[in-house]
């Protein structure tokens, strides 16, 4: 398997590098210290680590022209600053980390992107429904066509691709019956992360306009979830 370390920090790169060797014995590292000088090399590598605040061509710039020139490889972004990840989800980002990185942090982000690299991508896929009574009769739902839900009053109220469905019942138990797409960005909202458009730290917007609120401290695990997200979505 092949690696690149791309950091303007020679300290940084080595540090980096050597995490990779200790984890992974006669991988092939290569280490780049700019944007421009990864963007000129080989190419062909199968996960790149990637500092965001490099000087000149910055990380994201670079991640952009690389998927531009094709670059498929799995790219995790080094920050020191969290926020900056929201920018990754532009250029299919893997996952990242933030400095300091603990040593198992480390593993458990590599080891992830060394198994994507592993399985092949499934051949099919399976719609999953959930069954709710309103008005008197029993309907059948597609999890993939609820855009979000959200409870007022005790009301549960889906928003679908085809319109707004309304019964009785709790959030949380709906919140069950969902999957990995959909995520809890308020007490009283559950989002399906396929529809989502943008967000600022108070709020999302879906793909339909519609303004979501995001709880404070669920922004950093919105971000986190997206790019799981994204990455299983290919």
């Amino acid at each position: 398997m092949r690696f690149a370390v791309c950091d303007d920090e020679a300290e940084l790169r080595r540090d980096i590098s050597d995490r990779i060797a200790a984890l992974c014995p006669g991988a092939s590292v290569t280490e780049f210290s700019s944007g421009g000088e990864l963007l000129a090399g080989a190419g062909g590598f199968d996960i790149i680590f990637l500092d965001i605040g490099m000087d000149g061509l910055d990380g994201m710039q670079t991640a952009k022209k690389l998927r531009q020139n094709g670059c498929r490889a799995a790219i995790i972004f080094v920050t020191a600053f969290e926020d900056r990840v929201f920018d990754a989800f532009d250029v299919g980002a893997f996952n990242f980390l933030v400095k300091p990185v603990s040593a198992q942090k480390f593993a458990e982000v590599l080891k992830k992107a060394i198994d994507s690299r592993d399985t092949p991508p499934p051949t099919e896929t399976h719609d999953r429904y959930i069954a709710i009574k309103t008005g008197g009769l029993n309907t059948k739902l597609a999890l993939s066509e609820i855009m979000y839900a959200e409870v007022f009053d005790r009301i549960l109220i889906l928003h679908t691709v085809s319109g707004k469905v309304e019964y009785r019942g709790r959030l949380n138990e709906f919140e069950k019956c969902t999957d990995e797409t959909f995520f809890r960005t308020h007490r009283s909202y559950l989002i399906n992360l396929r529809y989502l458009e943008k967000y600022t730290s108070s709020e999302v917007t879906m793909e339909n306009g519609d303004r979501v609120l995001l709880a404070k401290q669920r922004y950093s695990e919105l971000v986190r979830a997206y790019l799981r997200f994204i990455k299983s979505e290919g």
